[in-house]
């Protein structure tokens, strides 16, 4: 099975499980160009960014149900919904293997880089 398979590999570099992915918090320090801090002394840039859906501008389907007394109708329609980064905005990212990029999944409650 190829879960198997990975998991051989992963046996085989050796590491610990911190060495493939983390769980990383920051806080959005400009949007245009976007950097993220993550500590006092580490602050990234798009360059080792990678933005998932949901912190950009996106186009999600909706259907609309209308209902009138004399007539149902359904309509299906794109929105775009603007979810983009803004300074301050707090992040959670996952820091990828060899932590040379950072996926950056979801807005967070607070801008707090401390958690």
């Amino acid at each position: 099975m190829a879960g198997e398979r990975i998991l051989e590999m992963m046996k085989q570099r050796g590491g610990h499980d911190s060495d493939y992915a983390d769980v990383v918090f920051g806080t959005v320090v400009s949007a245009s160009p976007l950097k993220i801090q993550i500590s006092n002394q580490m602050t990234l840039t798009d360059a080792f960014l990678v933005l998932g859906r949901y912190v950009q501008k996106h186009k999600e389907k909706h259907t609309y149900h209308d209902y009138k007394q004399d007539s149902d109708t359904t309509r299906t329609e794109a929105v775009v919904v603007d979810d983009s980064l803004e300074a301050g905005d707090g992040v959670a990212m996952i820091r990828m293997d060899g932590g040379q990029q950072f996926y950056v999944f979801e807005k967070t409650e607070g801008g707090d880089v401390d958690g």
